[in-house]
């Protein structure tokens, strides 16, 4: 039970120690497979765009801009980039509870922050609590489900890559689900799993060493820059490299 614990602290904290040298990836890890709509209009037509970002981490809760993980990177670079856009980006989070709960507070979060888009982060605590792949494939669908039915747009996220816990579970068949998931609906998966596991491959990132050198802000930082030029692809919206980031 103490590794399972400190495995969940560690993924959920997003403690992804080393050093970074540039956010390059290949660009089959970030392409999109669904347009943003939602996003599109609120841009062009509204001028603002809001997003909530939904987890079972309990590091992702508040106001981006007062958090130091992807969800304030994201929010930074798409202001950069949508400078006549009112950006705001919001983490609501049900930590450390699997996807049930997690879809029972789904609405009430919804009607608070009126997104155009929800990254919604799963599979981390369902794979590690060896939940029914299944199951969580069938309530992720009634999620996103839910969340289309306002017309939002949704983009999912699957669990980091860490090789200090990769050996304790299997989030293979979650992200499969996931990928199911996302087909049917006709919404893109940001394969957070391959894009740290390429950082690692390729030494990006030395995700084994413990180091207190600031790499967890730099690699959110790269996650959080992938993670918009992921949705301006999607919404075609001017500001994204075509070289991904190379």
């Amino acid at each position: 039970m103490r590794i399972i614990s400190a495995a969940i602290a560690l993924l959920l904290a997003g403690i992804v120690p080393g050093h970074a040298q540039n956010c390059n990836v290949n660009p089959e890890l970030v392409e999109t497979s669904s347009a943003l709509q939602r996003v599109n209009t609120a841009v062009t037509k509204e001028g603002k765009l809001a997003i909530l970002v939904v987890s079972a981490a309990p590091t992702q809760v508040g106001q981006a801009s007062g958090l130091k993980s992807y969800p304030s990177f994201l929010e930074a670079a798409l202001k950069e980039k949508l400078k006549e856009t009112n950006v705001s980006v919001f983490a609501f989070a049900v930590p450390r509870e699997p996807i049930g709960k997690v879809l029972k507070a789904l609405p009430g979060a919804i009607r608070e922050h009126k997104p155009d888009l929800v990254i919604w982060q799963t599979g981390t605590i369902e794979a590690i609590r060896a939940m029914d792949p299944d199951v969580f494939g069938d309530k992720l669908m009634e999620g996103v489900s839910l969340i289309r039915a306002d017309k939002i747009d949704v983009i999912l996220m699957n669990q980091q890559y860490s090789p200090r816990t990769d050996f304790m579970f299997d989030g293979t068949p979650y992200t499969d689900n996931m990928r199911w998931v996302a087909q049917s609906k006709d919404i893109s998966l940001f394969n957070r799993y391959e894009i740290m596991k390429y950082w690692a491959d390729h030494g990006v990132f030395d995700l084994r060493a413990m180091k207190s050198d600031g790499t967890y802000e730099k690699l959110h930082r790269c996650l959080g820059g992938l993670l918009a030029d992921f949705v301006l692809r999607g919404a075609s919206l001017p500001g994204s490299p075509d070289n991904h980031r190379k």
